[in-house]
């Protein structure tokens, strides 16, 4: 049987040039590395496009650190706070990876039974690369990204936060103070199931 794992997610992320990225990095004393945590990262959705609109992304993620690799199906629907999404996530076997990612199969799990979400017609619409690294900030965590797709290559920093915690608006402020003691005004990203979606579309460049 298939173990049942919820969360409800919230992160700030926001755009970064390259520059802006590799400046807070070094005072973060991190870097990036092709030989740690990177995400192939595969979005789905109906023929017509009604997941992005709704602003619901489902995604099947291959994780490869070092010597390890492991495969991740994860289902995101919006809740009435900004920013923050109730998650499904279910872990799969190799096979069942290479069945969705070529064949558009959902593998058996509560994400497939949720088809009142997303119909159970689903179709594999984008690839993004994701090459990650973590940084410890005060008594929280922050990540980089550098984002490939379609020949392009973006930044962007976040930060996870558990929704239970009280200290939940401490660490979004510090999140933001962090941006501002570089000159930079906090603006969340759009979600990338959406935001390369649609920058991507001819005329749209």
């Amino acid at each position: 049987m298939v173990q049942k794992k919820r969360v409800l997610d919230k992160e700030l992320r926001h755009e970064l040039t390259k520059e802006e990225c590799h400046e807070i990095m070094d005072y973060l004393m991190v870097q990036f590395s092709d030989s740690k945590d990177i995400h192939f990262n595969y979005y789905f959705d109906t023929p017509d496009g009604a997941l992005a609109e709704r602003d619901i992304t489902l995604r099947m993620r291959t994780i490869r650190k070092e010597n390890h690799t492991s495969y991740h199906l994860t289902l995101k629907v919006p809740t009435i706070d900004e920013a923050t999404y109730l998650e499904y996530h279910q872990r799969l076997t190799e096979r069942e990876m290479r069945r969705m990612v070529y064949n558009n199969e959902l593998p058996e799990g509560e994400i497939k039974d949720l088809d009142s979400i997303h119909g159970g017609n689903v179709r594999n619409v984008n690839m993004i690369r994701v090459n990650r690294v973590y940084a410890k900030y005060l008594d929280f965590h922050v990540y980089f990204d550098k984002i490939s797709h379609r020949g392009r290559t973006y930044y962007e920093i976040g930060t996870r936060i558990d929704s239970s915690l009280v200290s939940k608006d401490k660490q979004s402020q510090a999140f933001k103070d962090l941006l501002a003691s570089f000159g930079i005004t906090f603006k969340q990203t759009d979600r990338r199931s959406r935001k390369f979606r649609y920058r991507n579309r001819p005329g749209n460049r």
